[in-house]
């Protein structure tokens, strides 16, 4: 009966008003596609769903971001993990669903008739932005890739199953999208949203990527393209600097680790906050309670010793001695002390009070809190953390703009004064509430060099087709961004995955061992024994280890306790040589071969990635 009455009560209404006004009635309490774009609420609705893909910070719930372990086989932390063998006949990964959401955001306020002329510059510099992140993941996934910069409609058959452009190409538009975002991006909108400075500091990192990128590759020929990347890239970190709206802080470990709010660091651009029940994360619980994936010794000895010298070249370290690992870590680069513990923390005992291991003993701490301590407060457990992560800091910005400058081959002293030597400058406490840790000289450039207290830096492990400047900045960068998310887009980028090979071999040892394994095998005893079996033992395992290793050594109870690392384990030894296709493609993933077999059956070619298979076999 009330279906009956109310379609009488429509039928009245029909006769009073026409039939084309009626029914063109927009809903009260639904948007559809015509009238959602009118509102800027709206339309600030619909770019923040794009905030959390691009911006996950340390994660959602149990499962983490690229922070910390979040990014596989990079020289941070040990891993077994091996490169790809196999083409991949399908993948998440390549997908033009955000490309789409962008470009269709783009046409919708250009033809909305209510929003601003400024609104409407905002909005698009917002969706620009996006597209250029997109874009910016799609190329550092797959090199060349189909650039769309409208939202198409399914009949226009030629240009969806167009191949790939060249990535030069695709860079190029990533640049002009860069350009309009910070030309019409809002200056200040409001806390947590996307602003000007926001687009500059993430212009800065994308396009010192490419720039670098297309440098290295050289097999896209694309060194004119490489070049306006980084002159761009220089002019947005430059605008950066120049505002004097942010500054480095002394308490490096506090960014990191600061609950709620970032909105007070005057490092801090760009943050995700969390709160409770609403956005929480696991990173701290993963970092003082669980079984870490354990840090390679080779990050240790990445930081400087304090008269600025690398551990090789310094005699306040004398590397030539095996060193307890309190030993290790003190007179070093005081960001050393401020992201790992200083104790070791192995698996089995001795471990520091309820604390969780570290797979290699050398554990993280660069992101917990003062406060983490055991026993562990209830929100730093569990998926309770409520951390905010700086998503994008100023210190990131000064090692860029060092590193573009040094690619442009305009580095100079006046640069590494506005840059490095800033983060140097740093007072660091221990802790962050006991006395300051020793500083770092300042950079000193002289010529084609880094000099520090007068002495030339000639570090006995620098990669020899890197420069003494370059091999500098790229270690600065290493102990700045430590844990970041950056490191393998590092290597991707400087075209330098050999740098992940964990087959080592020693003239003492020709037998491949790999120094990337976890610490699971440990010499118990005296190292000052006179016993003739327990000396041959000991100097067998020295002699092994000398210079691909060190000896971690500790005390337990009488006896003192030496953690060998690395070790034999036929899993974790990854290869590499350079040249050789099967290696050489791991820089780019394959496109999957569905993609590539759709094309083909509608007429299309949709080419592979070189040394990956083009069609299934």
């Amino acid at each position: 009966m009330k279906k009956l009455i109310l379609y009488t009560v429509v039928i009245a209404l029909s006769a009073l008003t026409s039939c084309k006004d009626y029914l063109d009635r927009p809903t009260l309490n639904e948007y559809d596609d015509t009238n959602f774009w009118r509102n800027e609420n709206t339309v600030r609705m619909y770019a923040q769903g794009a905030y959390i893909p691009y911006f996950q910070g340390y994660g959602s719930g149990d499962i983490m971001g690229n922070w910390f372990s979040g990014q596989s086989t990079t020289d941070e932390l040990i891993s077994t993990s091996q490169w790809e063998t196999n083409t991949a006949t399908s993948s998440t990964t390549w997908t033009f669903s955000w490309v789409r959401r962008h470009n269709l955001m783009l046409n919708r306020i250009e033809n909305s008739p209510t929003l601003s002329s400024e609104q409407k510059q905002h909005w698009t510099g917002i969706a620009r932005f996006f597209r250029a992140l997109e874009y910016s993941d799609l190329c550092s996934t797959f090199g060349d890739m189909p650039y769309y910069d409208r939202e198409l409609s399914p009949n226009e058959t030629d240009v969806l199953y167009k191949n790939r452009d060249p990535l030069s190409f695709c860079v190029t538009k990533i640049i002009e999208d860069f350009d309009y975002a910070v030309a019409n991006v809002r200056e200040d909108d409001g806390l947590t949203q996307i602003n000007r400075n926001i687009v500059l500091a993430n212009m800065t990192r994308r396009l010192l990527y490419f720039g670098t990128m297309l440098k290295y590759h050289t097999r896209f020929n694309a060194a004119a393209t490489s070049t306006a990347a980084l002159e761009k890239a220089k002019w947005a970190a430059e605008q950066l600097i120049g505002s004097n709206k942010y500054q480095i802080v002394d308490d490096y470990r506090r960014t990191f680790t600061t609950p709620n709010t970032l909105v007070s660091n005057p490092e801090v651009i760009f943050y995700r906050e969390y709160a409770a029940v609403i956005a929480t994360h696991c990173m701290i619980t993963y970092n003082v309670l669980e079984a870490q994936t354990g840090t390679t010794l080779k990050v240790i000895n990445n930081y400087l010793a304090t008269d600025g010298l690398p551990i090789k070249q310094s005699p306040l370290y004398d590397y030539s001695l095996d060193k307890y690992y309190s030993d290790m870590v003190v007179n070093r680069d005081p960001r050393l002390l401020a992201s790992f513990d200083e104790d070791i923390r192995p698996q089995g005992p001795p471990q520091k009070n309820t604390w969780g291991y570290s797979t290699t003993g050398i554990a993280s701490i660069k992101l917990l809190p003062y406060d983490a301590l055991p026993p562990v407060p209830t929100h730093y457990t569990l998926k309770n953390n409520v951390v905010a992560c700086p998503i994008i800091r100023y210190g990131e910005i000064l090692v860029a703009y060092a590193e573009i400058m040094a690619e442009l081959g305009q580095f100079t002293q006046a640069v590494a004064d506005a840059s490095i030597n800033k983060l140097r400058a740093r007072k660091i406490k221990k802790n962050g509430v006991d006395d300051d840790l020793p500083q770092l000289p300042p950079m000193v450039v002289s010529g084609s060099n880094i000099t520090a207290n007068g002495v030339v830096i000639d570090d006995p492990d620098r990669d020899p087709s890197v420069s003494p400047i370059l091999w500098e900045i790229r270690r600065e960068r290493w102990a700045e961004l430590i844990f970041e998310g950056q490191r393998r887009g590092d290597l991707k980028r400087w075209k330098k995955f050999s740098y992940l090979k964990t087959v080592q071999t020693s003239e003492d040892n020709p037998t491949d061992i790999s120094w990337g394994a976890p610490f699971d095998f440990y010499y118990w005893g005296n190292p000052t024994s006179t016993d003739p079996d327990e000396i041959t033992n000991l100097k067998a395992i020295r002699n092994a280890f000398r210079e691909i290793g060190r000896l971690f050594v500790f005390t337990e109870g009488d006896s003192t306790r030496l953690a060998i690392y690395p070790l034999y384990q036929a899993a974790s030894r990854r290869d590499w040589v350079d040249g050789n296709d099967t290696y050489e493609r791991q820089y780019f993933n394959a496109v999957p071969l569905d993609q590539i077999s759709m094309y083909k059956e509608r007429g299309y070619t949709l080419t592979q990635n070189p040394g990956w298979l083009q069609e299934a076999q």
